[in-house]
């Protein structure tokens, strides 16, 4: 599918036909029509008669008799034909798209339709133009657009909000209303099927119209995605429900996808879901540029949630070298619609999500799991904050993330989550030692008792750290140990003898377990 574009690239306005749409006009009217392509570009601007042999341009198509075409028309490299009863279509060349009609038609009536079928693009074309004026340019456009698709249309956003519906046909999906904002959108149990279907998951990344197919809806749809400098920004549909979906079709859906994207990056459509000022209002608030309680709660008011909500904030990276913008806008709609309550955005380099675990009536580990396989499958990784029940609190809470995702990965784990609260206590000491060397922070007692067993072949440290580790449980510590409790009692007053410590002081039990854990688990050596 080819658009007229400048020499930089850029999309240029302004819809040119090609042979397979000329082909879907034909066949609405006449019932004998073939389709021979090669290679069809969209580049016809209008259709004439072949009067002769020299000056053909390839903007044209051109309509002949078929008892006219002769072995000579071999040369007339990449020109579109429109033949009128039988030939020899092995004389064009392969880069010649043509549509031969049966004797049958009259050869004015088929020029007749083509000459409607240019009419109806080159109106389209304009009124697509003309909708940008209007109050409402997305249902105006949809509108204009609904002439050449011949069945309902809608346009969603990245939340699947309805941007555009200008009408409804029975059989199309009924809509749902959003509590938080009073918007349209598509229904719940719809965006769960979502979650899980992978023809719909795998469509998220395409760039070019595509159809699903009639599994799941009972009707097929038409549909291409919304980019906008890179970036995922929803959806225009088509149902099939009045009429087929033509081949063409796909032709035009891509050219009214560019055209809504062009307009979008020069400003010229103002698009109308609210995913972007959420993106925008949470990167502000963990940017700690949103500190008034006031202007938070305003904005809370649009989503129906409260300061004093339970929330979460989750960060996620991706471990592969290569992950352009297009695989974490992919991604970005993954996480939106798994999350029952909250919003993902890019932030800093990574994806972020501010989950609403009260309005979503859901847990810091249910909502881990549900985006498990989405980090299996992308090689994700992913940091997972504490509960907070502040809202202003959320700033911390992403660092809560960003922290359990760097001690988490630097751990090995092979879990594709980490919590914060797993990690605590190595951040606490990695704070710590940054000032005093590790081994100074651990307890003394540790030490003397070290060498203490090398001097006297011992196990006072070990039987320490056991009894320490299953809460002063004499059963279960000399259990653990193969020793009897009088064994026990034996060489936890050796202990206190060598060290001096107080076994009955919970601060200096705390004391004595994080030694143990900064000399065991990071391999530190007293």
């Amino acid at each position: 599918m080819k658009h007229r574009c400048t020499k930089s690239g850029e999309f240029k306005l302004g819809f040119q036909l090609n042979m397979q749409i000329i082909a879907d006009g034909l066949e609405d009217r006449f019932k004998e029509v073939s389709f021979y392509s090669e290679e069809d570009s969209c580049r016809l601007d209008g259709v004439k008669i072949l009067a002769g042999d020299r000056g053909l341009k390839s903007n044209y198509v051109y309509m002949m008799y078929g008892h006219d075409v002769k072995e000579a028309f071999s040369t007339y490299e990449g020109i579109a034909f429109v033949v009128v009863g039988k030939a020899d279509v092995s004389f064009f060349p392969e880069n010649s798209p043509i549509v031969q009609v049966s004797d049958s038609c009259g050869f004015l009536e088929v020029l007749d339709v083509i000459q409607d079928t240019f009419e109806k693009y080159k109106k389209w074309d304009w009124d697509l133009q003309r909708a940008l004026t209007s109050e409402k340019p997305l249902d105006e456009i949809l509108m204009a657009s609904m002439e050449i698709f011949q069945n309902p249309m809608f346009i969603h956003d990245t939340n699947f909000f309805i941007l555009s519906s200008p009408r409804y046909v029975p059989g199309m999906l009924i809509w749902d209303t959003d509590p938080r904002t009073g918007c349209r959108m598509v229904p719940m149990s719809t965006i769960n099927d979502f979650k899980v279907d992978l023809e719909y998951l795998e469509g998220l990344s395409k760039k070019e119209p595509m159809i699903f197919s009639a599994e799941q809806r009972g009707y097929r749809i038409l549909y291409t995605n919304l980019w906008c400098f890179g970036r995922y920004e929803g959806r225009i549909l088509v149902d099939e429900l009045q009429s087929l979906i033509r081949p063409g079709h796909l032709y035009a859906m891509e050219y009214l996808g560019k055209f809504i994207e062009q307009c979008m990056q020069k400003k010229e459509l103002c698009w109308l879901g609210i995913g972007n000022e959420m993106e925008q209002f949470f990167s502000d608030l963990l940017s700690k540029k949103i500190q008034d309680k006031q202007q938070a709660m305003n904005y809370l008011q649009l989503l129906s949630w409260n300061l004093d909500d339970h929330y979460l904030c989750l960060q996620v990276i991706t471990e592969q070298k290569d992950f352009r913008l297009v695989s974490s806008s992919v991604t970005l709609g993954q996480i939106n619609a798994q999350i029952s309550a909250g919003h993902a955005f890019l932030y800093e380099g990574s994806i972020v999500a501010i989950v609403n675990l009260t309005y979503g009536e859901t847990t810091p580990q249910k909502t881990c799991s549900e985006l498990a396989i989405i980090l299996r499958e992308g090689l994700l990784k992913m940091g997972v904050s504490s509960v907070v029940k502040d809202f202003m609190l959320l700033p911390e809470a992403y660092e809560q993330a960003h922290i359990a995702l760097d001690f988490g990965r630097a751990s090995d784990s092979m879990y594709w989550y980490y919590y914060f609260q797993d990690y605590m206590l190595d951040y606490m000491i990695d704070c710590a030692s940054k000032e005093v060397p590790l081994q100074l922070l651990c307890s003394a007692a540790l030490h003397e008792l070290k060498k203490y067993d090398a001097k006297n072949n011992t196990e006072l440290y070990h039987t320490l750290q056991v009894f320490l580790r299953r809460e002063r449980n004499v059963l279960q510590t000399s259990k653990e140990l193969f020793i009897h409790r009088s064994t026990l009692a034996y060489r936890l007053e050796r202990i206190q003898k060598i060290t001096g410590i107080n076994l009955d002081d919970p601060k200096e039990r705390l004391s004595l377990l994080i030694s143990y854990y900064m000399l065991e688990e990071n391999g530190a050596k007293i």
